[in-house]
């Protein structure tokens, strides 16, 4: 291991390595621990004027390392994976594995990083789901999970907050859970477990038909992930999309139409005549045009008749 190479420290077992997550060629997060606290592990891994963690990065091709101090509290250990953002709160959802995080708005950018790779490095790190939100999209979140809940037969109102409680903010989320801790939770039987598991199933499935559909641009109600729907999860979760059939329009009668608000009476007649005898062809197309008072014709005729040759002279 490099680390081991350059860092003496490691060498000899006062600074450990605790984890490491890499996307290579772009990205490492390296998290140390030192069992001496008089040693900065991350100073002793940087090295002075970061002369050590450059001759890593050099072997690397310039690969990006972040080292972060590790701690067994993930409330501590989760903002130092996610540095350099600035973490107001950790919410820890431990029947889900997840972690929410709040950030100001300023910061919700830098936390996620570049194509999701800031966040999705510091959750392989500390081995948990970490999901970025602001305080607002938050509350937003809740209420409307607690609203989804209530489409629910077998779900009160109690039992709606309790599961929210714990990070159950979807009917996706609320389809994995295991039916002995919703028994718990809700005092139920397990028969009522059951069916509450195989609704929010039901309505995890139409949802992200819903979705799917949306981002394919057959509803007019937009990603309901993002918010940008007025369509409420009712619509949602019954799977009300807004796809409509394109009916067309009824083709008016072929002597009328409208053009700039004036009628137009069309008509059209077509003859042709052959008479194979002299060669004899005739053909007339007589259009008729009446518009705001004013006729026109035009009518066009062509004869072409071919005069039969005389008999040879005896």
């Amino acid at each position: 291991m490099l680390f081991e190479q350059e860092i003496p420290e490691i060498q000899d077992t006062v600074i450990e390595v605790k984890g490491i997550a890499r996307e290579p060629g772009y990205r490492t997060k390296i998290a140390v621990y030192s069992s001496d606290q008089r040693i900065d592990c991350v100073g002793a891994c940087i090295g002075m004027r970061g002369s050590r963690i450059k001759n890593v990065t050099d072997e690397l091709n310039n690969e990006r390392i972040d080292v972060v101090p590790w701690h067994p509290d993930l409330q501590e250990y989760i903002p130092n994976a996610l540095r350099p953002a600035e973490i107001e709160e950790v919410i820890l959802c431990s029947m889900l594995g997840r972690a929410v995080v709040l950030v100001r708005r300023d910061q919700r950018s830098l936390a996620i990083g570049r194509k999701g790779q800031n966040v999705r490095l510091a959750s392989k790190l500390v081995g948990w789901d970490v999901e970025i939100m602001t305080r607002e999209e938050l509350e937003a979140d809740l209420e409307k999970a607690v609203e989804g809940y209530g489409l629910i037969q077998g779900i009160s109102s109690d039992l709606a907050d309790r599961l929210v409680g714990e990070g159950f903010m979807s009917f996706d989320d609320l389809s994995i859970i295991e039916p002995n801790d919703l028994m718990q939770m809700g005092d139920l039987t397990e028969e009522a477990a059951n069916a509450i598991i195989e609704q929010a199933e039901r309505y995890a499935e139409q949802e992200e038909q819903y979705k799917e559909q949306a981002v394919n641009g057959n509803t007019d109600a937009g990603d309901a992930s993002t918010g940008d729907s007025d369509s409420t999860i009712e619509d949602a979760a019954a799977g009300n999309l807004a796809d409509k059939d394109v009916v067309a329009p009824d083709e008016p009668p072929d002597e009328t139409t409208t053009e700039n608000g004036a009628v137009v009476e069309e008509t059209s007649v077509e003859v042709t005549g052959v008479e194979e005898a002299g060669v004899e062809e005739t053909s007339v197309e007589e259009t008729g045009v009446e518009e705001n008072g004013v006729e026109e014709t035009s009518i066009e005729k062509a004869g072409e008749a071919e005069t039969p040759s005389e008999p040879e002279s005896t």
